[in-house]
Protein backbone atom coordinates (compact mmCIF):
# COMPACT_ATOMS: atom_id res chain seq x y z
CA UNK A 1 0.00 0.00 0.00
CA UNK A 2 1.25 3.41 -0.73
CA UNK A 3 1.33 6.31 1.70
CA UNK A 4 -1.75 8.05 0.31
CA UNK A 5 -3.92 4.95 0.77
CA UNK A 6 -2.74 4.42 4.35
CA UNK A 7 -3.34 8.05 5.29
CA UNK A 8 -6.79 7.98 3.65
CA UNK A 9 -7.79 4.85 5.57
CA UNK A 10 -6.53 6.40 8.82
CA UNK A 11 -8.52 9.58 8.15
CA UNK A 12 -11.70 7.60 7.42
CA UNK A 13 -11.31 5.49 10.57
CA UNK A 14 -10.80 8.51 12.83
CA UNK A 15 -13.59 10.62 11.27
CA UNK A 16 -16.14 7.81 11.48
CA UNK A 17 -15.29 7.33 15.13
CA UNK A 18 -14.37 3.68 14.81
CA UNK A 19 -11.20 4.20 16.80
CA UNK A 20 -11.18 7.26 19.08
CA UNK A 21 -7.98 9.30 19.23
CA UNK A 22 -5.75 8.40 22.17
CA UNK A 23 -5.86 11.86 23.80
CA UNK A 24 -7.45 15.24 23.36
CA UNK A 25 -5.38 18.16 22.19
CA UNK A 26 -5.97 21.70 23.41
CA UNK A 27 -4.69 24.68 21.42
CA UNK A 28 -4.26 27.06 24.35
CA UNK A 29 -0.55 26.36 24.75
CA UNK A 30 2.05 28.38 22.87
CA UNK A 31 5.16 26.47 21.86
CA UNK A 32 8.25 28.52 21.09
CA UNK A 33 10.30 27.09 18.25
CA UNK A 34 13.86 28.21 17.69
CA UNK A 35 14.93 29.47 14.31
CA UNK A 36 16.08 26.57 12.15
CA UNK A 37 18.25 28.57 9.76
CA UNK A 38 21.81 28.91 11.06
CA UNK A 39 23.15 32.37 11.66
CA UNK A 40 25.81 32.12 8.95
CA UNK A 41 23.16 31.44 6.27
CA UNK A 42 21.48 34.81 6.78
CA UNK A 43 22.18 36.34 3.38
CA UNK A 44 20.54 39.67 4.25
CA UNK A 45 22.91 40.43 7.16
CA UNK A 46 25.70 41.80 5.01
CA UNK A 47 28.78 43.02 6.88
CA UNK A 48 26.97 42.72 10.23
CA UNK A 49 27.03 38.91 9.97
CA UNK A 50 30.22 38.64 12.05
CA UNK A 51 28.81 40.81 14.80
CA UNK A 52 25.27 39.33 14.77
CA UNK A 53 26.53 35.74 14.99
CA UNK A 54 29.12 36.56 17.64
CA UNK A 55 32.01 35.62 15.39
CA UNK A 56 34.02 38.70 16.30
CA UNK A 57 34.51 37.22 19.78
CA UNK A 58 34.86 33.51 18.92
CA UNK A 59 36.83 32.74 15.77
CA UNK A 60 36.84 28.99 16.47
CA UNK A 61 33.03 28.97 16.39
CA UNK A 62 33.18 30.87 13.10
CA UNK A 63 35.44 28.20 11.61
CA UNK A 64 33.51 25.19 12.94
CA UNK A 65 29.88 26.32 12.61
CA UNK A 66 29.51 25.43 8.90
CA UNK A 67 31.12 22.02 9.44
CA UNK A 68 28.92 21.32 12.46
CA UNK A 69 25.86 22.29 10.43
CA UNK A 70 26.86 20.12 7.45
CA UNK A 71 27.55 17.03 9.57
CA UNK A 72 24.49 17.51 11.77
CA UNK A 73 26.52 18.31 14.88
CA UNK A 74 28.73 15.24 14.60
CA UNK A 75 31.87 16.99 13.31
CA UNK A 76 33.79 16.20 16.51
CA UNK A 77 32.88 12.53 16.26
CA UNK A 78 33.95 12.31 12.63
CA UNK A 79 37.21 14.16 13.34
CA UNK A 80 38.14 11.93 16.29
CA UNK A 81 37.00 8.81 14.43
CA UNK A 82 39.39 9.63 11.59
CA UNK A 83 42.29 10.05 14.06
CA UNK A 84 41.48 6.75 15.76
CA UNK A 85 41.25 5.02 12.38
CA UNK A 86 44.62 6.47 11.30
CA UNK A 87 46.20 5.28 14.56
CA UNK A 88 44.87 1.79 14.03
CA UNK A 89 45.95 1.73 10.37
CA UNK A 90 49.47 2.91 11.20
CA UNK A 91 50.23 0.65 14.19
CA UNK A 92 47.84 -2.30 13.54
CA UNK A 93 47.19 -2.66 17.26
CA UNK A 94 43.72 -1.99 18.66
CA UNK A 95 45.15 -1.26 22.10
CA UNK A 96 46.67 2.09 21.03
CA UNK A 97 43.38 3.76 20.01
CA UNK A 98 41.75 2.40 23.19
CA UNK A 99 44.56 3.89 25.32
CA UNK A 100 44.24 7.23 23.50
CA UNK A 101 40.49 7.16 24.09
CA UNK A 102 40.90 6.37 27.79
CA UNK A 103 43.40 9.20 28.19
CA UNK A 104 40.99 11.71 26.66
CA UNK A 105 37.87 10.33 28.37
CA UNK A 106 37.83 12.89 31.24
CA UNK A 107 38.39 15.70 28.76
CA UNK A 108 35.62 14.52 26.45
CA UNK A 109 33.27 13.87 29.39
CA UNK A 110 33.75 17.49 30.50
CA UNK A 111 33.49 19.20 27.12
CA UNK A 112 31.48 17.03 24.75
CA UNK A 113 27.86 15.86 24.86
CA UNK A 114 26.60 12.40 25.72
CA UNK A 115 26.63 11.33 22.09
CA UNK A 116 30.41 11.66 22.06
CA UNK A 117 30.73 9.33 25.05
CA UNK A 118 28.31 6.78 23.63
CA UNK A 119 30.28 6.83 20.35
CA UNK A 120 33.52 6.35 22.32
CA UNK A 121 32.11 3.41 24.29
CA UNK A 122 30.74 1.84 21.11
CA UNK A 123 34.09 2.13 19.36
CA UNK A 124 35.86 0.72 22.45
CA UNK A 125 33.57 -2.31 22.57
CA UNK A 126 34.06 -2.91 18.85
CA UNK A 127 37.83 -2.65 19.33
CA UNK A 128 37.81 -5.04 22.28
CA UNK A 129 35.64 -7.42 20.24
CA UNK A 130 38.17 -7.35 17.40
CA UNK A 131 40.97 -7.95 19.91
CA UNK A 132 39.13 -10.95 21.41
CA UNK A 133 38.42 -12.32 17.92
CA UNK A 134 42.10 -11.91 17.03
CA UNK A 135 43.20 -13.74 20.18
CA UNK A 136 40.79 -16.66 19.76
CA UNK A 137 40.85 -17.11 15.99
CA UNK A 138 44.23 -15.92 14.76
CA UNK A 139 46.50 -16.79 17.68
CA UNK A 140 45.15 -20.29 18.25
CA UNK A 141 45.65 -21.54 14.69
CA UNK A 142 48.55 -23.84 14.10
CA UNK A 143 50.22 -23.34 10.75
Amino acid sequence: MNTITISTITLIVFTMGLIPPSSLVFAQEVITVNETTPCFLNYTAGAQLWRNCGYDDDFLDAALSPWEWITGGYFSLIFVGIFVMFTYIKYHKIVYPIIIGVMFLPFSFFLFPDTFLSFAFLMTFIGIGILIWYIYIRQTKEY
